[in-house]
């Protein structure tokens, strides 16, 4: 027998005990059954399966055969959103009971809406859309309010003023600072100030209506509001959309919101622009759009660094300048009707909202002292025209016999014409370089 044999069946730390005959004969038969382990051979492991192979017309094929309604529910069970307190969603109304409606906006736990909250005649059924604002999100759930719902409890109105929530009240009437303001049962103060971005003249109008508010200070006794800081995160809003879209040339309907001497302002979808009187004629009698009146203009030039916007009638030959330059040409002869008469010159009407000046120089062939020697108010007079300036709107006229032939002395007056600060009469003002803060 082998030392190798021998060691296989010795027990592990048993010590080496002599052998006798008859161990050595029993070991010797025991020994026999011993077969010598046969060599470990690693098993041969199957091939690995080859990664299966993407058909992609029928992978494209299958997302067209799905319906619209398929589509939106594979989108909906993406990753779901994580709303926030402030936060305008849309959802769809999964379950209503007789204090609840539940509302599925795509997180992972439906929106609540408490019914009182919402208006006695509005109708809902499971299945319907509806736009709310995230009062609140955590462990209690998502809490969720309708625009109207913020004239709720004084706890919805507190939860509205903290996540700046509009909240929708009922103008109650008019005090001597403000406006009483209805929010369901709990009474607000709106100051007049706060009442709208151009409230107009007509406070007495806003009294019924209802209206938009944000709440901006609230506190045990007292509740402030303000639909002009509503408004005015609105008009922020748009007014980016505006300038992004808006291009020269375009006709848009606006609201006159300030008049000046100059012009007046008007309101394009939350963007402002300067609508010159040039525009709408010359001369003492011109008529001006009244704040609140809704006007068409065009876009002439935008100024985007500056964000300035030039503003001017919606036909450009419904501005009395459009005849100039067609109707009226320099060199040619026209009549007109003297309007007024300044020491250095006498104003005259060539056509409705279209004059012209014949400084003193150009009154006579002669010397004048005075243009009321030569001329008067309401006179009917034949004037040459030397010069038109288009870009400024200045015509310049001459009754010298010499016709055209004052063009150099109509050009000296020009160089040689002082700049004064006082002012020089309506139309005169019309001629200064307008500069807008």
């Amino acid at each position: 027998m082998s030392d190798r044999i021998r060691t296989i069946r010795r027990k592990k730390g048993a010590a080496k005990p002599e052998p006798t005959g008859a161990a050595v004969e029993a070991s010797t038969e025991t020994d026999a059954t011993v077969v010598e382990p046969a060599p470990v051979v690693a098993s041969k492991a199957p091939p690995a399966a080859s990664p299966p192979r993407i058909d992609a017309a029928a992978l494209e094929a299958e997302a067209k055969a799905l319906g619209a309604d398929a589509m939106a529910t594979l989108m909906a069970s993406a990753e779901p959103v994580a709303p926030q307190p402030g936060q305008q969603v849309e959802g769809t109304v999964a379950s209503i009971t007789k204090t609840t409606v539940f509302l599925n906006i795509g997180a992972k736990s439906e929106g609540t809406i408490d019914r009182e909250s919402l208006p006695e005649d509005q109708e809902i059924a499971v299945g319907d859309t509806l736009s709310a604002f995230i009062i609140s999100a955590g462990t209690r759930g998502i809490k969720l309010a309708v625009k109207r719902s913020g004239a709720g409890s004084r706890e919805m109105l507190e939860e509205a003023y903290r996540g700046r929530i509009p909240v929708e009240g009922v103008v109650d009437g008019r005090n001597p600072g403000g406006f009483n303001i209805m929010l369901g049962d709990i009474r607000a103060f709106c100051p007049v100030s706060q009442i709208a971005r151009h409230a107009g003249e007509d406070l007495d109008g806003f009294v019924g209506q209802t209206m938009v508010f944000l709440i901006t200070e609230f506190k045990e006794r007292d509740v402030v509001v303000s639909h002009r800081a509503y408004a005015e995160g609105q008009a922020a809003e748009e007014a980016t959309k505006t300038m992004d879209k808006l291009r020269e040339g375009d006709v848009k309907e606006g609201t006159v919101v300030s008049v000046q001497d100059f012009g007046v302002f008007v309101e394009l979808g939350g963007v402002q622009g300067l609508l010159h009187k040039s525009e709408l004629g010359h001369g003492p009698d011109i008529e001006m759009p009244a704040k609140g009146d809704v006007v068409t203009v065009r876009v002439k030039s935008i100024d985007r660094a500056k964000d300035r916007i030039s503003l001017g009638l919606k036909d450009p030959a419904a501005s009395p300048w459009g005849a100039v330059g067609t109707d009226f040409i320099e060199g040619d002869q026209y009549t007109g009707t003297i309007t007024r008469i300044m020491d250095f010159g006498a104003f005259v009407k060539l056509a409705e909202g279209i004059e012209g000046l014949v400084h003193i120089s150009q009154l006579a062939d002669h010397r004048v002292d005075h243009p009321r020697s030569i001329v008067k108010t309401g006179q009917e007079v034949t004037v040459h025209i030397l010069e038109i300036d288009v870009e400024r709107k200045r015509i310049g006229l001459s009754m010298k016999g010499d016709g055209g032939d004052g063009r150099a002395a109509w050009g000296k007056h020009k160089r040689d014409e002082p700049k004064k600060a006082q002012s020089l009469g309506t139309f005169a003002d019309l001629f200064g370089d307008i500069k807008l803060g």
